[in-house]
């Protein structure tokens, strides 16, 4: 895999010498997901709170092409509200599938790495694809 963006903590990304704090400042738009037949769009928006203000950017949009696999653990309704939370990225070996709640400290990805997105909501998103990008707009 290759990706546009360095995991500085396990919420936090790198992406032209911008760091994007996702657990804090911006929410996923869970209802925007775009899943293709080799292309899945994942939309973050900056958070309306205050504490969010500061935050020149409004839109994080992940794109991830040419994904051979996909796998999605819906939230848990106990928690749904905490869905627009992000509780962790990671870039995590794919010989691994079954492990869908670890995290690996892990700047940039291997060749071999799936992607996943981890949510307070106990919602997964983990995908294995040639590349992930970061737009930011």
């Amino acid at each position: 895999m290759k990706a546009n963006f360095k995991i500085i903590s396990f919420t936090e990304i790198e992406v032209n010498g911008e760091e994007f704090d996702l657990h804090n400042n911006f929410d996923f738009l869970s209802e925007k997901t775009e899943i293709s037949d080799n292309r899945i769009l994942l939309h973050f928006r900056k958070s309306s709170g205050d504490w969010a203000k500061l935050v020149k950017i409004e839109n994080l949009y992940f794109i991830l092409d040419n994904y051979t696999f996909l796998k999605q653990i819906e939230p848990n309704v106990e928690f749904i509200e905490d869905d627009l939370c992000l509780s962790g990225i990671t870039f995590f070996d794919n010989d691994f599938q079954e492990e869908d709640y670890g995290l690996m400290e892990r700047a940039n990805p291997k060749e071999n790495d799936d992607i996943i997105f981890s949510f307070e909501s106990e919602r997964v998103i983990r995908v294995k694809c040639e590349t992930v990008t970061c737009e930011t707009k």
